[in-house]
């Protein structure tokens, strides 16, 4: 008896965010590639996928090991009413139809945690479940009491619900998203066809720089020096140190021409700018890129207005999702 009466140390509201952020960013990866692969189906089939994606994430989770990725890391997991396992069918109940209730009424349920003595939201309560904390081991720790609701907590509810009532979660999510991981893009005129066509929409990757340096035929988006309000797209051509120059139609860097069979046409010819004129010689300057647009006679770029500096680069263009079948001519 006294092992069924134990309690154990439960999750706070805060800790199951988080883990709620960790596990929609993965989703929101999940959800990208699945809508790059199956571009073909109506968008309403999309949304169901997505949907049922979302439900058997946790629900396959939290029924085999008790936590979802971002519940794990944050040292959560999930255990029904007596501490045990949660069952197939709860864990499919709560995932399912517990959390739409939860966010039915502008996230009422999930912020019930709050001012709930045992840390329940709308879904738990549905479920039957509890979300506890473990140790470095995985182990639930016990507590003699349950957690007393303070009036810091209910103040703390009463603002998040007035200031943030309207979805928390993917509001948080989608600005944590977009500020640090990625953005999306689109493609605006011909400068860099026909391997980028206008009209169609790219992920930048604004994580990939944070751990490496840009390098040469990296297709990139950046603020325009001149302009910083406005996004461009171009192919980074000189690196910091290297000296670039134009003749006869061909790029040099460090005095030797530069190979673009990849992503050029052999019959494509770069002429100068105003930056960079027919036969002159520049070196770019540190922490700086030289950079080109692949469709070179219709394209602004440092020929015309010079470098790009570092601190302008957004992020290195990834993904295409939508639009992405249109035909590259």
């Amino acid at each position: 008896m006294e092992i069924e009466n134990r309690i154990y140390k439960k999750g706070t509201f805060w800790e199951r965010l988080l883990a709620l952020i960790i596990d929609e960013i993965i989703l929101f990866v999940v959800t990208l590639v699945l809508s790059f692969i199956l571009a073909s189906l109506a968008k309403v089939l999309l949304n169901l996928l997505f949907w049922i994606v979302s439900i058997l994430y946790g629900t396959l989770f939290i029924w085999k090991s008790g936590h979802t990725p971002g519940k794990k890391l944050l040292k959560l997991k999930v255990v029904n009413g007596s501490y045990q396992p949660v069952s197939f069918g709860s864990a499919l109940l709560r995932e399912s139809i517990g959390k739409l209730l939860s966010g039915l009424i502008f996230n009422l349920g999930y912020l019930w945690v709050i001012i709930n003595g045992k840390r329940q939201a709308w879904h738990d309560k549905l479920a039957k479940t509890f979300v506890v904390k473990t140790d470095s081991t995985g182990v639930l720790i016990p507590i003699t009491e349950e957690e007393k609701v303070t009036k810091g907590q209910k103040v703390t509810f009463g603002l998040l619900f007035v200031v943030f009532g309207l979805p928390i979660p993917a509001a948080t999510v989608f600005l944590i998203v977009y500020l640090f991981i990625a953005q999306p893009f689109q493609i605006a005129g011909q400068a860099m066809s026909p391997n980028y066509v206008n009209g169609q929409y790219y992920l930048v990757n604004k994580m990939v720089y944070r751990s490496s340096e840009p390098t040469r035929g990296d297709v990139v988006v950046f603020k325009y020096p001149k302009e910083p309000d406005k996004d461009f797209i171009k192919r980074i051509i000189g690196l910091s140190n290297d000296t670039v120059a134009l003749q006869n139609g061909k790029v040099l860097v460090n005095n030797q021409p530069l190979d673009e069979s990849s992503y050029l046409k052999s019959d494509v010819q770069t002429y100068g700018g105003a930056f960079l004129q027919e036969g002159q010689q520049i070196t770019v300057p540190a922490d700086s890129y030289f950079v080109l647009g692949d469709n070179r006679p219709y394209s602004s770029d440092s020929r015309e207005w010079g470098f790009v500096p570092k601190q302008n680069i957004i992020g290195k263009t990834g993904l295409c999702y939508y639009k992405c079948d249109l035909s590259k001519k």
